[in-house]
């Protein structure tokens, strides 16, 4: 852990602040996500889609929640200089994993020959034996950890599904459609250390979120997903702050995020409908959201972005997946 916290810091210095059930008998080129032309609900599917309304998806059996469309606010006016300025986007509706993908829905995929395992962890800090997160039968309902972007990225391919775009994730997250404001946190704009597993132990590092109590959130490290009802998000999404970090689908250019004099933010010249993010070509970089149980970075906040290596895995990231309405 203080080995990915020094690795982070060092690169905020060059570039900015960058475990549904298991089967028993278990033992590119890179491309923005396919946002198809604004798909229009007939009568009949708008009286049955509404806030709140699910869906499961068919290929991996993940429940999915209906994000309508329309405009929102994104970006930040008190964050950080990469998340500004906050700017109005149309996006298209969409359906979007409750949850973060699971160790037992992410072992579906490896037994079909489409997923790589995710990379082995030897041990946490504290711990003087080897550590098999992904095979730990106890752990199946916690997120799936230590997988690339990439791996993410084949995942929701095989299960029919795409990574969501930075948008997509934030409106889902943070976007209240009732009172058409932005949140700070999903469930509000107060912090509490019980609506979702945030970094309150002190085991592998001092580090710990402000305004919180040790183990304040009852886990300290990965909890199985959903464990916040409370934390829920408007739109009822869970673990949408907390427990993993998530992989987006949108690339990153390399700014100063505390200063970036003469460089182009993209939020000051993303497009107004279905934003897809910076031209992948261009950029290793790829972009996390919602913060985990084991870093500090944003506290929390739903507007704040993280970036890594598209091929980079750590303990402390995941992913979960978004699909078209067609």
């Amino acid at each position: 852990m203080k080995k990915l916290i020094s690795k982070i810091l060092l690169l905020s210095i060059i570039t900015g602040c960058s475990s549904n059930q298991v089967d028993e008998a278990a033992s590119s080129r890179l491309s923005t996500p396919t946002i198809t032309q604004p798909y229009i609900l007939s009568a009949n599917e708008s009286k049955k889609l509404d806030l709140g309304s699910t869906r499961i998806s068919p290929v991996d059996g993940m429940t999915q929640v209906f994000i309508a469309g329309g405009e929102f606010k994104m970006g930040s006016q008190i964050g950080l200089t990469d998340e500004q300025p906050q700017h109005k986007v149309i996006l298209d509706s969409f359906w979007l994993d409750k949850t973060e993908i699971t160790n037992a829905l992410y072992n579906k995929c490896v037994l079909a020959g489409k997923c790589r395992p995710p990379k082995t962890q030897n041990s946490y800090e504290d711990q003087n034996t080897p550590f098999d997160y992904f095979e730990n039968s106890t752990l199946i309902n916690h997120p799936v950890v230590l997988v690339s972007w990439n791996d993410a990225k084949n995942y929701c391919t095989w299960a029919g599904k795409r990574l969501p775009t930075e948008a997509e994730w934030e409106k889902a997250a943070i976007w209240d459609p009732t009172s058409n404001e932005q949140r700070t946190y999903p469930w509000g704009n107060n912090f509490d250390c019980k609506n979702g597993n945030y970094d309150d132990e002190i085991e592998l590092d001092a580090s710990m979120m402000s305004n919180t109590t040790k183990n304040c959130d009852g886990y300290s490290r990965s909890s199985p997903v959903g464990s916040f009802p409370q934390g829920a998000s408007a739109y009822g999404a869970l673990d949408m702050g907390g427990n993993v970090w998530e992989w987006v689908n949108d690339a990153f250019i390399e700014i100063d995020p505390f200063n970036n004099k003469g460089l182009k933010k993209y939020y000051e010249i993303s497009p107004l409908h279905n934003p897809p993010g910076v031209d992948p070509a261009i950029s290793e970089y790829r972009i996390l959201r919602g913060g985990s149980w084991n870093m500090i970075f944003g506290f929390g906040r739903g507007a704040y972005r993280l970036w890594f290596g598209l091929d980079d895995a750590y303990d402390g990231v995941g992913f979960r997946c978004a699909s078209n309405m067609n």
